[in-house]
């Protein structure tokens, strides 16, 4: 059975060109619209299954993502969904827990799925083999956003994840505390790397005691990990916290341990989920350029879907910022 992506191949063009022509869309040239139908016709390709897109219908962006459960991308999806639906355009979600497999599956179904282009949300670090294939199968323009991966062959846009983790231990280490932890999940091992070289390049000792990789995510890892840590006679008095909603458990576990925050333990986190500011007390955290990047994703995705010959790739690298607020407090007037 003929498909699209083998109409696509035959004409040299994507396959979001050929859904809009056999579609009908204003956006296609009679003249390419005509070449597409034909070479449709002479494959035998079901017309049945197409249908001219009516005023009010909408097209269809694939977007593939780790998760929704977590704030952060959360709103990433509603960002790009937003920003879509200007655009005249709706979402298909993917859900991959992380899975690579699950995002080979994914790209390969939504493909097939007509749809105009994908957002491809992903923390893998072996990405290059899955994007090659697709490079070489698929004609359905695509955008990656990925803090642990580089292509050159796509769009992909990043927060400067190494950047952010700086900020947020220097930003302790000016404060005057020496003594850091690290509590995370094993997805986050990445900012684990980063934590390790700030205190390597600061000449500050580093505890394996008080970092903590759990298996377990969110609040109950940062709960349970940071009850671990207190069980020790000699405990950090600044943690960081991988991300923002692990931090929220740490900051429960100190206060149930009798301690205060930022008294008795500074906290920072990553991310600045909403909820951040409303906590108590609030949260000092790393902010990235969230909105930002969801509308520069959309942004470079339409530029494609709207023009086969616009070839350019770019990689875009976006800076986190610092945001203090009460979870951190100065030591340096206070005897370590």
């Amino acid at each position: 059975m003929t498909t699209l992506k083998d109409i696509a191949k035959i004409a040299g063009v994507n396959i979001s060109t050929v859904s809009k022509a056999l579609r009908g869309s204003s956006d296609i040239n009679e003249e390419t619209r005509k070449r597409i139908i034909q070479i449709a016709t002479e494959s035998n390709y079901q017309f049945e299954k197409t249908r001219k897109k009516s005023s009010n219908e909408y097209g269809i962006i694939g977007i593939v993502c780790p998760e929704i459960i977590s704030n952060y991308y959360a709103q990433i999806v509603g960002i790009i969904e937003d920003e879509a639906r200007k655009e005249g355009y709706f979402s298909l979600i993917s859900i991959t827990n992380f899975d690579l497999k699950n995002e080979k599956c994914y790209l390969n179904k939504l493909t097939d799925a007509d749809i105009d282009g994908i957002i491809f949300i992903s923390e893998n670090r072996d990405l290059e083999k899955s994007l090659l294939d697709y490079k070489r199968k698929m004609n359905v323009p695509l955008v990656l956003i990925s803090q642990n991966s580089e292509t050159k062959d796509f769009d992909c846009i990043k927060i400067d994840d190494d950047y952010g983790v700086r900020l947020a231990v220097e930003h302790l280490i000016q404060l005057g505390i020496k003594d850091i932890g690290y509590i995370g999940d094993e997805l986050s091992n990445t900012r684990l790397n980063a934590f390790i070289k700030v205190l390597e390049e600061n000449n500050l000792k580093i505890n394996k005691k008080w970092i903590k990789v759990s298996k377990e995510r969110f609040e109950k890892c940062g709960y349970n990990s940071m009850s671990s840590i207190l069980k020790y006679n000699d405990i950090p008095i600044g943690i960081l916290a991988a991300y923002d909603d692990i931090a929220v458990g740490v900051i429960k576990a100190i206060y149930d341990n009798g301690r205060n925050v930022p008294d008795d333990i500074s906290v920072v986190g990553i991310d600045n989920i909403r909820s951040a500011s409303y906590l108590r007390p609030e949260l000092t955290t790393v902010a990235g350029p969230i909105e930002e990047m969801g509308k520069i994703a959309v942004k470079l995705l339409f530029k494609k879907i709207k023009d086969d010959d616009y070839n350019v790739v770019q990689n875009i690298r976006l800076t986190p910022v610092l945001i203090q607020r009460n979870s951190t407090k100065s030591i340096k007037n206070q005897k370590q």
